[in-house]
This record gives structure tokens, C-alpha cells and sequence, in this order.
């Protein structure tokens, strides 16, 4: 003690600055002491609880948690909650399912965010517009497709069965050639075959691309005419040959018994398979979705690829076609009854 004074006394000369030395001293102690008791006082504090924020798409879901409902709605900040795992829960009726998660909650800010999902009738009420278009467009591509098959295959069925061996040969090579490879097959060779060979002939070699629309129309209405082409010619067949006798005798030639005697009872009866090829054909037209054509098939790939919820999709589409095959085939079984001819 005695060399502590003396070395404050050598550092200090007078009793004023020795005072001061000490003072410094005691106010450096007091603040030691002081910033001591914050610390303990601080630890004494029991620490604050987690944080979590829950938040939804869409919001406004109501939110349970470990069972007990909150009160709350999304998004919503929960505060000084207890770490661990709890059960979280989102409801958000009657247009949303109940989505239920198992949450951790650690120390500090936490943050969850779930996607609810629609109800599959919500779902499937939700993608109806979208499928709509590409149902009208179905119906489009069949009606054109069977006109078209009809004038086409009127002219292949009556080739036929007329006596001339080039026209008969060349009708039943398209006939047997277009029912005897796949629809798929057809769609292919037009659309991505085809557009090579008119670069060859028009675009100094160049293909041509083409539009899907007439990709897909060409091919369903010449699969079409091939079709109807043989139902044309058994309807031909199933008429007397004694009509066909008789308009002769009267001094009629060949093609105007055709015409005026034997294609007008052919045609009634042929009117009811006629009405089953277009049924076929309005299933068959799902096929031209391979090219991108925006049919009822394309669109709900389209709408799967967003929501990835194949199952009420698809449903979907079966009910479509099944609501507009049930009325046609209501129809075609009326005129088969109707237009029905006693052996």
C-alpha cells in the first residue's frame, strides 16, 4: 500500500491531483459493478418464446393449431409460442380442402407457407370454361371432318361398285390403305411427312410447314371418307338388282339409275351408320392432340401440366365425351328404328 503512495505520489505531485487518481478509481469500479448486476439481471429474464408466421395460397384460411382452433386467419403471426413440433392445420370450406402439416418451431423467427388445393368438383368447376373451347373445337373438327368424309367417301363407294377396273382399283387402294393403317399413323404422315414433299415441289426443297388445323382436318376427313366409302357401297349392294333392271328398261342410262334410282334408297339406309361413324369419329378426333391441336384432349394436357391433378382432369374429359356421344347415339338408334326397311 505504502508503494502504491508513493508511486501515485511520484506520478502526482500535490494532494489535490492524488484525489483526483482516486476518484477515477472508485467511478471505475462502480461502473463494473453496475454493468455486473445488468448482466445478472438480464440473465435472469426468461427467455422469450419462437415466432412463427403462417401464410397460404390462397389466404384467408382459417388456422388450427395441435387441434385447437385460433381463431385466426391467414396470413397470421404467432409470437412467444413454445419450440417443438406442433400440428398445424388450414380450412378454408367448402371450396378448398383441409391441408395439415407438421411443423418445427425453432428459436427465433419461423416462417410456413402452404398451397391449398381446390375440391375436385371446385377443381372441375374451375377448368370447365378451358375444356368448353376445346370441346366446341371437337365438335368443329368432327362435323367438317364427316362432311367431308361423306362427299369423299360418296365418290370412293360408288367407284366401287362401277364397272371399270382403273376407278375400282384406285378406290379400293385408298379404302384398304386407309382402314388398314392406324389414324395416329395418318396424322404423322400428313403433318410431318407431308410438308418435306411440298418443299420438294414448290419450295425449292424447303418443307412447307403446316398449320395443325389442316394437319388435323385433312387427316380425320380422309380417314373419314375411306370409312364411309365402304358403308356407301354395302348400301349400294343391299339394294335389288332389279331396281337397277328396271331403270334400264325404262331407257335410263347407268349413271342416271345411279343417280336418281338407286342412291336415293341407298342413302336412306346407309343414314344410321353414317350417324355411328360420326360417334367414332368424335372419339378418334382426341388423337390429333399429338400435333397440338388445341381439342379437348390438348386442352386438358395443358391444364394438368399447371395443376398437376390428372385424375379429376380426366374424369372431366370422359364426361365431356360422354355428354356428347349420349345424345348422337340416342339419335342414330331413333332413324335406325325409323328408317328401318322390312326384308
Amino acid at each position: 500500500m505504502a508503494k502504491f503512495s508513493r508511486l501515485t505520489v511520484l506520478l502526482f505531485s500535490g494532494k489535490k491531483r492524488v484525489f483526483i487518481v482516486k476518484h477515477y478509481y472508485c467511478q471505475f469500479f462502480v461502473i463494473l459493478f453496475l454493468l455486473l448486476g445488468i448482466f445478472i439481471f438480464w440473465e435472469s429474464i426468461p427467455a422469450l418464446g419462437a415466432e412463427l408466421t403462417v401464410n397460404s395460397n390462397p389466404p384467408g384460411a382459417r388456422i388450427w393449431l395441435d387441434g385447437i382452433d385460433t381463431g385466426q386467419t391467414t396470413p397470421h403471426t404467432f409470437r412467444n409460442i413454445e419450440e417443438g413440433t406442433r400440428r398445424l392445420e388450414l380450412r378454408k370450406p367448402p371450396k378448398y380442402r383441409n391441408e395439415k402439416r407438421k411443423v418445427t418451431v425453432k428459436s427465433g423467427v419461423n416462417k410456413v407457407e402452404i398451397a391449398i388445393p381446390e375440391t375436385s368438383l371446385y377443381y372441375m368447376w374451375l377448368s370447365l370454361p378451358a375444356l368448353l373451347l376445346g370441346t366446341l373445337m371437337t365438335l368443329f373438327l368432327t362435323v367438317v371432318a364427316v362432311f367431308n368424309g361423306i362427299l369423299i367417301g360418296t365418290f370412293a363407294g360408288v367407284a366401287r361398285v362401277i364397272h371399270n377396273k382403273v376407278i375400282n382399283m384406285l378406290s379400293g387402294i385408298y379404302v384398304d390403305f386407309i382402314r388398314g393403317t392406324p389414324l395416329l399413323v395418318q396424322i404423322f404422315m400428313i403433318h410431318f411427312g407431308l410438308p418435306p414433299v411440298l418443299g420438294l415441289l414448290f419450295n425449292n426443297g424447303q418443307p412447307i410447314p403446316l398449320n395443325p388445323f389442316i394437319s388435323a382436318l385433312s387427316a380425320l376427313s380422309i380417314n373419314s371418307g375411306a370409312y364411309v366409302a365402304e358403308i356407301i357401297r354395302a348400301g349400294i349392294q343391299s339394294i335389288d338388282r332389279g331396281q337397277m333392271e328396271a331403270a334400264r328398261s325404262l331407257g335410263m342410262t347407268y349413271r342416271q339409275a345411279m343417280r336418281y334410282v338407286i342412291l336415293p334408297q341407298a342413302l336412306k339406309r346407309v343414314i344410321p351408320p353414317l350417324g355411328n361413324e360420326f360417334i367414332a369419329m368424335l372419339k378418334d378426333s382426341s388423337l390429333v392432340s399429338v400435333i397440338g391441336m388445341e381439342e379437348l384432349v390438348r386442352k386438358a394436357q395443358i391444364i394438368i401440366t399447371r395443376t398437376y391433378r390428372p385424375t379429376e382432369t380426366w374424369l372431366e374429359v370422359a364426361l365431356l365425351f360422354l355428354v356428347m356421344t349420349i345424345p348422337f347415339t340416342r339419335i342414330v338408334a331413333r332413324l335406325e328404328r325409323r328408317l328401318k326397311v322390312d326384308d
